[in-house]
C-alpha cells in the first residue's frame, strides 16, 4: 500500500493564526484595561491623600494666624504689630501650593488618557500589520 502524504495549504495554517492572534490582541487589551484601572485608583487614593493634606495645612495655617494676631504688637517683630503680613503671606503659601496640587492632577490625567489611547492605537496598528503579513500568504 502506498502511503498518502496529506498537503496542507497555506491557509491551513493562517485561519488559526489569525483566531490566536485575535486572541492575544483581545488579552492584551484587557490586560492593559487592568492595569490602567489600577493606576486610575492609585491616582485618585493620592488624590484624595493631597487634598486631606491641603485641607491639614490650610487648618494650621489657619490656626497659626489666629495665634498670631493675638501676640502683642511687642512680640512680633516681623509685623510691627500687623498681623495682615503674615496672614497673607500664609494664604499666598497655601494658594501656591494648592495649584501646584491642581496642575499635578491634570497633568496626571492628561498623561493617562494620553496613554490609553496612544497605546490602544499602538496595538490595532501592530496586529492590523500582522494580519496585512499573514493576508500576504493566502493573497
Amino acid at each position: 500500500m502506498a502511503d498518502k502524504k496529506e498537503t496542507k495549504s497555506v491557509k491551513d495554517f493562517t485561519v488559526p493564526v489569525k483566531d490566536l492572534s485575535g486572541l492575544v490582541k483581545e488579552n492584551y487589551l484587557n490586560g492593559f484595561d487592568f492595569n490602567l484601572s489600577l493606576w486610575e485608583e492609585q491616582v485618585k487614593a493620592i488624590n484624595s491623600q493631597v487634598d486631606y493634606l491641603l485641607n491639614a495645612e490650610r487648618e494650621y495655617a489657619n490656626t497659626v494666624k489666629q495665634a498670631y494676631s493675638k501676640l502683642p504688637s511687642e512680640f512680633s517683630p516681623v509685623s510691627n504689630g500687623n498681623s495682615k503680613l503674615v496672614d497673607e503671606g500664609f494664604d499666598r503659601l497655601i494658594s501656591l501650593q494648592k495649584e501646584y496640587a491642581g496642575t499635578v492632577k491634570s497633568i496626571s490625567d492628561k498623561l493617562t488618557k494620553e496613554t490609553k489611547n496612544l497605546t490602544r492605537k499602538n496595538v490595532e496598528k501592530a496586529f492590523s500589520l500582522f494580519d496585512e503579513y499573514l493576508e500576504a500568504f493566502t493573497g
